[in-house]
């Protein structure tokens, strides 16, 4: 098998089969994948037969089924641009046919999507927002993905979110997705995190008050930066970071090695080492939830016991000794624990 499809299998199949994936349709396109170059390709095709099959739902008048299909078009989408940077015009392909079944998918679910649109320097940083049904300006849940992945991948931690009363939005940021073809991820994420911040506090269905920040890999450690220097935060949750990526790069597999010139810029070692919650966790006050898996050589459990010895607030730490890097091979268990906490420290109930 080529090297770099069983780096792929060995290290992502949990995540993907985590995210809309079945595990039929897996088999099949492991099946049919011979060689790497062949994966972006495959997978695309793959996620047009979705689209299709949401095309034809939709004409019989099924949208939740449209919806549904359409959704996890957009999920295959992105595994088909998933580690595949270097191959610039399939990755770009991949990710805005992604968007585009992102789009379709939107107002099918239930609740329905707002697809939103952040201006932040010279970027527009792509999001989307669900408010559950019957309920008035609820607290709302903002995440960020990791510097490989992109806001679908949180749809389904999302729904968990949604489920409980809360309103949900995700955000790529620099470095993240399409972002990433015109700015590298930055050790100062935090600012475009203002940037979403403020435009969600104009809008009077949501109760800015009632915020929290969160994120995977990297976006957790942006959202413990962001509520350093943020006032409106008022719980925080990370999964599977660091108190610094400092001196990851030369430990990576040639895979993910290739993929961070992309999102992290032409030297990723220096920008790893230019990321660090020094000086900023200590002055974070909002609750913290920290969430690792014992199985995770990336983001050991340590980490999170570093960023908890400098905290300013009160941290909850909870290590599922039998997960992996952010948890996708025990995603039932950890998704509904990051929704419960949520929910009960945002509005004091449970659900």
């Amino acid at each position: 098998m080529d090297d770099r499809l069983e780096s792929m299998y060995r290290r992502f199949t949990w995540r993907i089969l985590s995210n809309y994936v079945s595990p039929w349709e897996f088999e099949q396109l492991k099946q049919g994948i011979t060689d790497y170059e062949q994966w972006c390709g495959a997978w695309s095709a793959q996620a047009r037969s979705h689209v299709e099959r949401g095309d034809a739902a939709l004409a019989a008048g099924r949208r939740l089924t449209a919806g549904d299909a359409y959704l996890r078009a957009a999920l295959l989408y992105h595994w088909a641009s998933f580690m595949f940077t270097h191959d610039k015009g399939q990755y770009r392909a991949a990710l805005e046919d992604m968007a585009a079944a992102w789009q379709q998918a939107a107002p099918l679910l239930d609740p329905p999507m707002s697809i939103l649109q952040v201006p932040f320097e010279n970027l527009v940083l792509p999001g989307y927002l669900r408010i559950p049904s019957g309920v008035t300006r609820p607290p709302v849940v903002v995440m960020f993905p990791g510097a490989d992945s992109t806001k679908e991948e949180l749809y389904n931690l999302g729904d968990h979110i949604v489920a409980r009363g809360l309103a949900f939005a995700a955000f790529d940021g620099p470095g993240q997705g399409i972002v990433s073809f015109d700015a590298p991820l930055r050790p100062d994420y935090e600012v475009a995190i203002r940037a979403v911040i403020d435009s969600l506090a104009g809008r009077d269905d949501l109760d800015i008050g009632r915020l929290a920040l969160g994120g995977i890999s990297y976006g957790g450690l942006f959202a413990i930066r962001a509520a350093a220097v943020h006032d409106r935060v008022a719980a925080v949750v990370s999964i599977s970071s660091w108190y610094t990526p400092a001196g990851r790069f030369e430990h990576m597999e040639p895979l993910s090695q290739a993929g961070q010139y992309q999102h992290l810029g032409p030297d990723p070692a220096a920008v790893m080492e230019s990321i660090t919650l020094a000086g900023a966790a200590g002055r974070a006050t909002a609750p913290l939830l920290q969430v690792y898996g014992g199985l995770d050589p990336a983001s050991p459990p340590e980490e999170g016991m570093r960023i908890a010895a400098e905290y300013g607030g009160p941290v909850t730490n909870v290590v599922f000794d039998d997960g992996v890097h952010i948890l996708n091979n025990v995603w039932y268990k950890a998704r509904p624990l990051v929704a419960d906490w949520l929910a009960e420290t945002l509005t004091g109930r449970r659900r």
